[in-house]
């Protein structure tokens, strides 16, 4: 798993419909889209939206030439597994 936060909602959500959008999301599998939309997602406590997907969903493309130039514009942060889990596990009922 990789984690990463962002304090842009906007950013996330463009890049969840873009992502959408290249993999044919929704589908008639019954995926409707590839993360959870920004009004759902998990956020720390310094309001960052949050988001931990699978290692090789990051090499898939359009993720895999993204991913790299959004780290680079210091928009998105990779983040550990324990600060995700420092931020969400307040939050588990």
């Amino acid at each position: 798993m990789r984690f990463f936060a962002t304090s842009s909602a906007a950013l996330y959500e463009e890049t969840r419909l873009t992502l959408d959008a290249a993999w044919g999301l929704p589908n008639d599998k019954g995926t409707r889209t590839c993360i959870n939309p920004v009004r759902v997602a998990p956020r720390d406590a310094q309001g960052r939206v949050l988001l931990a997907v699978a290692e090789e969903w990051c090499g898939w493309e359009p993720a895999a030439t993204l991913l790299p130039e959004l780290l680079a514009s210091g928009q998105v942060a990779e983040i550990t597994e324990a600060e995700y889990r420092a931020a969400i596990e307040p939050l588990a009922p």
